[in-house]
């Protein structure tokens, strides 16, 4: 699966420390890893379908707006570094988890607050993600970055089931449905970082049973740009999950908002698998 446009990539040669399982300047000279850059369009594609709801909504505010920015920032941050592998590509590539899950951390944690102290801790949140940016940048060290996404990870998760619990009738298919949204979230989320591994773990079998199947079918096995859709659609629901619990939307239009597979998702396994649970509370 070699090309041409190999050994002149219209970027110069790779500086960035991380490079995929995808071979570089296969398909054009200005696309270093053609389908894992195609691919973060997932991450677009749902920030606009998120942002374009929101339109329609009486209640949409500035700050409802931000985790859907953040998403398409991640989409564009990633295709940069897919598309140059560049170092400093690559650390906006770092960072752009941030950039998404900052927002919806503030959402979460200012539920119930005045609008004054929404916006301080607004600041405080954007100063700290500021600060923690220009600090990555210089360094490039793993161990905070990682401690601050898990531990945003993990504040988030915690308030969605807290919301979940409060913001929905007990025992309702309305908080069914809102439990398989999030079940089926944290599901494709781990089926992606699942693809991931085995992107980097099984990379040079991948690469020979592509060059066997050649192309187009041989782009079915780049497994990092599965990563990229899996997560996309991940990010997507449990942005728009929240923003539901969060805004106080009338339950009726819990499934008309939302890009597919959500809506499926409320209606599926997913949702499915929550009925005894619920009955049990």
């Amino acid at each position: 699966m070699s090309s041409p446009a190999l050994g002149n990539p219209a970027w110069g040669g790779p500086s960035s420390k991380a490079n995929f399982c995808e071979e570089d300047y296969v398909v054009t000279r200005y696309v270093a890893e053609f389908i894992n850059s195609l691919t973060n369009l997932t991450y677009v594609f749902y920030a606009v379908y998120g942002l374009l709801q929101l339109r329609k909504k009486s209640n949409r505010d500035f700050f409802r707006a931000l985790p859907y920015w953040g998403l398409m920032a991640v989409g564009i941050c990633s295709a940069s570094f897919h598309v140059s592998l560049q170092y400093h590509t690559q650390m906006l590539d770092d960072l752009s988890m941030l950039f998404t899950t900052t927002p919806i951390l503030h959402q979460v944690l200012t539920v119930n607050a005045s609008r004054h102290d929404s916006v301080l801790i607004g600041c405080a949140l954007y100063l700290a993600l500021a600060v923690f940016l220009v600090y990555h940048t210089i360094t490039d060290e793993l161990l905070v970055h990682v401690l601050f996404f898990v531990g945003s990870i993990a504040v988030i998760g915690i308030r969605t089931f807290q919301l979940v619990q409060l913001r929905t009738p007990k025992h309702s298919a309305i908080r069914r449905q809102i439990w398989g949204m999030v079940r089926f979230g944290a599901f494709i989320f781990h089926l992606g970082y699942l693809v991931w591994v085995v992107d980097g773990w099984a990379c040079d079998w991948l690469r020979q049973t592509r060059a066997t199947v050649g192309l187009p079918w041989a782009w079915a096995l780049e497994l990092h740009g599965w990563w990229h859709i899996f997560t996309g659609i991940g990010a997507y629901t449990f942005i728009a999950v929240i923003d539901h619990l969060v805004s106080g939307t009338d339950h009726a239009d819990l499934q008309k908002s939302f890009a597919w597979p959500t809506p499926w998702a409320a209606q599926s396994i997913f949702a499915g698998s929550q009925l005894q649970t619920l009955k049990s509370e």
